[in-house]
C-alpha cells in the first residue's frame, strides 16, 4: 500500500510544478469581456457562384461556438453581444489530375474571404482577418451521368468545417489589446 501513497505524492508534486510554472487551463480569451456571453453569426455574404457556401460556413461556425460554450450562438442580432460577419470573396476550381485528356480525376476547390468580430452595442470591430483555404476532392466517374460535378458539395462542407475550426482557433488563441 505504500506505493499508492507514493503515487499520490508524485501526482501532487507534479501538479505543484505545473501550476508553479504558470500553466493553467485555458478557458476564455483574455480580450473577451466577461459580460460578452452571446454571439450572432449571420450567413456570410457570398460573391461567388457557390451559393451554399455562405450558409455552410455560418452553420459550422454556430456549431463550433456551441461546442466551445464560451460564447453561445443566438439567432437574433438584438440579443447578441458580439457579431461574427464574413464574406466569401472568391471560390475557384482547379483540376489537379486527369484520367484521360478530358476526364478529371481530382479537383482543388480554393476559398478566399474575410471575417470580422464586432461588438454589437458600439459597432467596434474587434478582429478583422482575411482567410484562405483549399480542399482537394475526387471526382467519382460512376456518378458523372447524374451530376455535373460529383463530390463538389461534400468538398464545400469539408472546406466549411475546416474554415470554422480555423476561425474559432484564431478567435480563441489571439492575444489582442483592446
Amino acid at each position: 500500500m505504500w506505493f499508492l501513497s507514493l503515487r499520490n505524492l508524485l501526482i501532487l508534486w507534479f501538479s505543484f510544478i505545473l501550476l508553479g510554472c504558470g500553466y493553467s487551463f485555458y478557458q476564455r480569451p483574455l480580450y473577451l469581456k466577461e459580460d460578452w456571453k452571446t454571439i450572432y453569426i449571420p450567413p456570410w455574404k457570398n460573391y461567388s457562384s457557390e451559393t451554399s457556401l455562405g450558409e455552410y460556413l455560418s452553420y459550422y461556425l454556430r456549431h463550433k461556438f456551441a461546442q466551445g460554450q464560451f460564447l453561445l450562438p443566438v439567432y437574433d442580432e438584438e440579443k447578441a453581444d458580439l457579431i461574427l460577419k464574413g464574406e466569401v470573396k472568391k471560390v475557384y476550381l482547379d483540376p489537379i489530375s486527369y484520367e484521360t485528356f478530358l476526364v478529371t480525376k481530382e479537383r482543388k476547390i480554393s476559398f478566399e474571404g474575410e471575417y470580422q468580430l464586432i461588438e454589437r452595442k458600439t459597432g467596434k470591430v474587434i478582429l478583422k482577418r482575411p482567410i484562405s483555404r483549399y480542399e482537394i476532392y475526387r471526382v467519382a466517374q460512376q456518378q458523372v451521368v447524374n451530376f455535373l460535378d460529383p463530390g463538389r458539395e461534400e468538398a464545400l462542407k469539408l472546406l466549411s468545417q475546416d474554415l470554422a475550426e480555423i476561425i474559432l482557433q484564431d478567435i480563441m488563441f489571439n492575444e489582442l489589446k483592446l
